[in-house]
């Protein structure tokens, strides 16, 4: 058995999703973490999207110390015991309580009854992608708003190109609740209530995905936002998506002539920009962690300025904190991402967050992306959902 010096070098187990924006910089903050504490860092590991967007969380912590999650669990995290608050931890960043330092709602969304159970080290939204060859080939402008969107998928067509839709898994149901956001229809009536859901605002919502649906590749029902990034830069047939969650890693350099550029959220009212549902990750600390200490230490030297604006901006990481998102360099190294979606961002919806919300989110998905592929019909999307809404709020607990 090793002896207790020994386990208090041993590093912290930590699990995010499988993609170099998520690996890369808690990778190295954790080398260079460890260089100035004695050697003890984290030994990052990944899962995939899929178990990062829906895995139960007490199956997702059994083997680490600290967990990459996403807003929606932050409800059912505050009532299971099996996580720590980090107010204490952010207190000791300059700044660190304090929300205008991250971008948009990245630190509200994972506030839950006062107390924070996430710390926010990527931000993101949901925002338009796109090729710029493809479009200049097009002579078409990045769209603004909804309809423009459509004429540029004509225009697409007829030059044998297409655009890009994310609706595999639950992406093409995010993609509809964004449309309701931006038209008023929020999914939720306080920050910690339950859910509210108007079945009218989501037929609207799919007819305005239908429209876009046309244009669309046929591939499109099978990607996730990872996916359509990948396809989007390997292939040159996908000139534009109007809405996906943005990976601003694919505007590097290293993608050479197929880098992607970035453009904000083409709605359909004004404000256009608004209404997209927040994505983005935080880090947080399990109540079994094998030294509390040593992972609070960890986590507030990945909110400081040098972390964020340094290791991160520099090892394909997305910051959460606004110093990053209005550094001029960083913006440039990155293809313009952050000034074309800061906006889109600021005005980002938190989507809902009591236990049951993610259970509902994966089925949902389901339902829609059967309908965006064609497998179901639009009165048997509607009835699903319609038992899918009443069952849920039925169960909701804030």
């Amino acid at each position: 058995m090793a002896d207790e010096g020994s386990l208090s070098h041993q590093p912290l187990r930590g699990i995010t999703w499988g993609h170099r924006r998520a690996i890369d910089p808690l990778v190295e903050a954790s080398r260079v973490f460890a260089a100035r504490h004695g050697g003890r860092g984290v030994e990052w590991a990944v899962r995939d999207l899929r178990a990062f967007e829906h895995q139960p969380l007490a199956e997702a912590i059994r083997d680490c110390d600290l967990l990459v999650f996403d807003h929606p669990f932050t409800g059912e995290i505050a009532g299971s015991g099996l996580f720590l608050p980090l107010d204490d931890v952010l207190a000791r960043v300059p700044g660190g309580t304090a929300e205008a330092t991250y971008a948009g709602p990245s630190l509200r969304s994972y506030r839950w009854q006062g107390k924070v159970w996430g710390a926010p080290v990527d931000a993101a939204t949901m925002n338009a992608i796109y090729r710029p060859d493809l479009l200049r080939s097009l002579d078409c402008p990045v769209p603004q708003r909804w309809e423009e969107v459509i004429a540029l998928g004509r225009a697409a067509r007829r030059q044998g190109l297409w655009l890009g839709l994310a609706n595999g898994d639950h992406h093409g149901f995010l993609a509809a609740g964004t449309l309701m956001h931006n038209r008023g229809a929020p999914w939720t009536a306080t920050p910690e209530g339950g859910l509210v859901f108007d079945l009218d605002a989501f037929a609207r919502a799919l007819d305005a995905l239908d429209e876009v649906l046309g244009y669309a590749h046929p591939e499109s029902g099978h990607f996730n936002s990872i996916a359509l990034h990948d396809a989007m830069t390997t292939r040159d047939d996908l000139a534009y998506c109007p809405l996906t969650y943005g990976y601003a890693t694919y505007g590097e350099a290293d993608f050479g002539q197929r880098r992607l550029a970035f453009g904000p959220f083409p709605g359909l009212d004004a404000p256009l920009c608004a209404g997209t549902l927040v994505g983005g990750a935080a880090v947080g600390i399990t109540a079994h962690c094998a030294d509390p200490e040593a992972a609070r230490a960890y986590v507030a030297f990945l909110l400081q300025s040098e972390t964020q604006d340094g290791i991160f901006a520099s090892h394909h990481g997305q910051p959460a904190t606004m110093s990053a998102w209005s550094d001029g360099a960083i913006d440039q190294a990155f293809n313009g991402y952050f000034s074309a979606v800061g906006e889109t961002l600021q005005h980002a919806a938190i989507r809902p967050r009591f236990r049951g919300f993610g259970r509902f989110e994966k089925q949902a998905g389901h339902h829609v992306g059967s309908y965006l592929r064609k497998e179901t019909t639009r009165s048997a999307l509607l009835a699903a959902m319609r038992d899918l809404v009443g069952a849920t709020q039925a169960q909701a607990v804030a």
